[in-house]
């Protein structure tokens, strides 16, 4: 188990990034660096979503079926719950950054769960693990 937190606050209103990023089926095209397919699989209500996804990971292509709590503008949890990754779990939350509402500070608390991932990342995983968050979260800016 890794565990990774990062913070960043982004110049766009909270309802709007997380509209952005709970758009599953638009994230392949928002971040082809990281997602080569995502197919929706099942939704419950506006709140649960369970998507099958091919990600890059370490330079390996990750086939996994993840589940989506969504608590609408606040927090995305997800959940791996099948997959090599299988239990890793990323909390991300969103609190606007000033009085206006113009810039959101986004919290992503990440509990990788190895698996077969641990011998290729090996003693170095939590800086390059802590690395691909921080240029996903650049990507992510960008298409904010």
């Amino acid at each position: 188990m890794v565990r990774v937190q990062i913070f960043k606050t982004i110049d766009a209103p909270q309802d709007k990034i997380f509209s952005i990023i709970t758009d599953f089926e638009r994230l392949p095209s928002r971040l082809p660096d990281r997602y080569k397919s995502l197919q929706v699989l099942e939704r419950t209500g506006n709140n649960i979503v369970t998507v099958k996804e091919t990600i890059v990971y370490a330079g390996r292509e990750i086939h996994q079926i993840t589940r989506h709590e969504i608590d609408p503008s606040r927090r995305l949890r997800s959940e791996v719950i099948e997959g090599d990754t299988k239990g890793t779990v990323v909390e991300i939350t969103f609190e606007p950054d000033d009085a206006g509402g113009t810039t959101t500070r986004v919290s992503v608390d990440l509990d990788l769960k190895l698996g077969k991932l641990g011998s290729v990342l090996g003693v170095f995983a939590k800086g390059r693990i802590k690395g691909g968050l921080e240029r996903m979260m650049a990507q992510f800016c960008n298409a904010v």
